[in-house]
């Protein structure tokens, strides 16, 4: 059985690459957090056939000095290199730029392990798709058997049955399995999808529920938006979580009229238990309708575009949410990014938008919103210069920059930033003071 050492400190692909790896591969899958750690297996197993890495982990130059070793060590350990792309230095590796190109990987892997690179398409799927434990947290019971996978041996796995089909169980069980380190529960391949349509249902009647006070619907629609975003970014558009996005963001845009202070909503919101980026994203819609509404817009369908980009303007950082507060040039450059995490900020605003676009159904010129929301037309880098976009374009990058101000204030606290000068400053042009001072006057309304 071939050894494969796997680097990927992304805890999302790490799984996505392990289960298809040791599904479609005859292989002993070994999981090494980094070069030093990988160096120190080699010495005692130097004839690992086949190592899957990032070109850096943290600062660590991992793919240098792993090439380095197998050259210097004379060994014949090939090398696939996943992440934005590089220019080959050897004969022995191979460089895979979109690092959820799970099939891609396992194609490339039977290639170089001498296995059928059809593997994929002549194997039966496996019996059992991995479900995220923490999709479990807002339901109650399930319309299927769920199930724990156990390994037996280096390549067979024992599936146990741990909630029957119909059977009750509390958030603190769920909770309980999450504390003890349990990352996905299994479900049959026949059920997946029916459990799909049954979870993206519960989830929206919750989010729909009159019962809720706003802090209970925010919780709910923080925790459903890291659903859909997940399910959109491995499965693309499907009825289900196409279903579910829209219900949360009628349900962001439902709050904003119901909730005549704005000061009010966006502190249960900044202050709620969910994800920076759902923060981010519920927000920006507040704060973006109140300027629309100040510069004498009044329809519906303008609302539900700024909804829709506030949604998905940060899709492709959801797995490294921090990267979201970088707004500017410099704070790229000051971040002391890998190259990896670099290209993914520079060039987040484009493929977010391209993402958006395989959306059908998604209201016209939510893409170009998304595109130019750091102020290139591009959608690659940063720019100051947003006098030329639209308007619906100027008040979205506004309302994120102050979005990301209040962020910022959060973490940091001290004394608040005059962001209305700040703004003022970096944004310079008439158009553009008139945008601000819709925000201005919004706070100055909300006191």
């Amino acid at each position: 059985m071939a050894q494969v050492i796997l680097i990927e400190n992304d805890q999302t692909l790490n799984e996505l690459l392990s289960v298809n790896l040791t599904t479609y591969l005859d292989i002993d899958l070994i999981k090494r957090a980094n070069a030093q750690e990988t160096l120190n297996l080699l010495t005692i197993l130097p004839n690992v056939e086949l190592i899957i890495t990032n070109s850096k982990v943290g600062d660590e130059p991992t793919l240098e000095i792993l090439e380095h070793y197998i050259a210097s060590n004379k060994l014949e350990t090939a090398l696939i290199v996943i992440g934005p792309d590089h220019k080959a230095k050897n004969d022995y590796s191979v460089y895979i730029p979109n690092s959820k190109d799970w099939e891609k990987v396992v194609r490339s892997s039977a290639k170089i392990l001498g296995a059928d690179e059809d593997v994929i398409d002549k194997k039966t799927a496996p019996d059992y798709v991995a479900v995220p434990v923490r999709y479990f947290l807002n339901i109650d019971n399930t319309n299927c058997d769920v199930f724990i996978r156990i390994k037996k041996s280096s390549s067979e796995y024992q599936y146990v049955k741990r909630i029957h089909k119909g059977d009750s169980f509390s958030k603190d069980s769920i909770k309980r399995y999450i504390e003890q380190g349990l990352e996905n529960f299994h479900v049959s391949k026949e059920d997946h999808k029916n459990f799909a349509i049954y979870l993206s249902n519960r989830l929206v009647e919750k989010i729909d529920s009159p019962n809720m006070d706003v802090s209970q619907k925010v919780a709910i629609m923080g925790e459903s938006f890291e659903i859909a975003v997940e399910e959109i970014s491995k499965l693309g558009f499907n009825s289900e979580n196409i279903q579910l996005m829209e219900s949360i963001i009628l349900s962001m845009l439902k709050n904003v009229e119901k909730s005549p202070e704005m000061s009010n909503l966006l502190h249960k919101v900044i202050n709620s238990d969910t994800g920076l980026i759902f923060q981010q994203t519920h927000m920006i819609s507040i704060v973006a309708c109140e300027m629309l509404r100040n510069l004498g817009y009044d329809d519906p369908k303008i609302f539900e575009q700024i909804a829709y980009a506030a949604f998905f303007h940060d899709i492709t950082l959801a797995e490294r949410e921090n990267l979201s507060k970088i707004n500017c040039y410099q704070e790229l450059e000051g971040a002391s990014f890998n190259e990896r995490d670099w290209d993914k900020v520079f060039n987040h605003a484009f493929e977010s938008a391209e993402l958006v676009r395989k959306h059908s159904e998604a209201p016209v010129g939510v893409d170009e919103i998304i595109r130019c929301h750091h102020g290139t037309t591009n959608g690659k880098g940063f720019s100051n210069d947003i006098e030329r976009l639209p308007d619906l374009v100027k008040v979205f990058i506004i309302a994120h920059h102050f979005v990301l101000e209040l962020v910022l204030f959060k973490e940091n606290g001290g004394d608040p930033k005059p962001v209305l000068d700040e703004l003022y400053r970096r944004y310079p042009g008439a158009g553009v003071m008139n945008i601000i001072k819709a925000l201005e006057k919004t706070l100055k309304k909300k006191k």
